[in-house]
């Protein structure tokens, strides 16, 4: 026996335009430094990043964990093994003055 279906809604529902929204999760990937310079980075990385996406890079200069902030310029796909299928070129933003200096002193010295 079918019974009614009961509203429960306190307003109507309306389809969004396309292109409106745009929903961003956290996530967690493990990438591979390519190449480093004191305005940004080339990762290598199993998953895709859309261009104008912002991510936190978390690593370690020397004994200190440091977090660098970088705004994705460039994400191409690439013929290497599928765990590094993906190549994201980012440019670091609002770059902390330590973390600069930081940055300075490891390129320094493996240059």
């Amino acid at each position: 026996m079918d019974q009614p279906f009961l509203e429960r809604r306190r307003s109507p529902r309306v389809a969004p335009t396309p292109g409106v929204f745009e929903l961003s999760l956290p996530i967690v990937a493990s990438v591979q430094v390519a190449d480093l310079s004191e305005t940004g980075v080339l990762l290598s990385a199993a998953q895709p990043v859309a261009v104008g996406s912002r991510a936190q890079l978390r690593t370690r200069i020397g004994a200190e964990p440091v977090t660098l902030h970088l705004e994705v310029r460039r994400a191409t796909g690439d013929s290497r093994p599928a765990d590094a299928a993906y190549r994201i070129g980012g440019e670091f933003i609002a770059l902390e003055e330590d973390n600069r200096k930081r940055l300075e002193r490891l390129l320094r010295s493996e240059g």
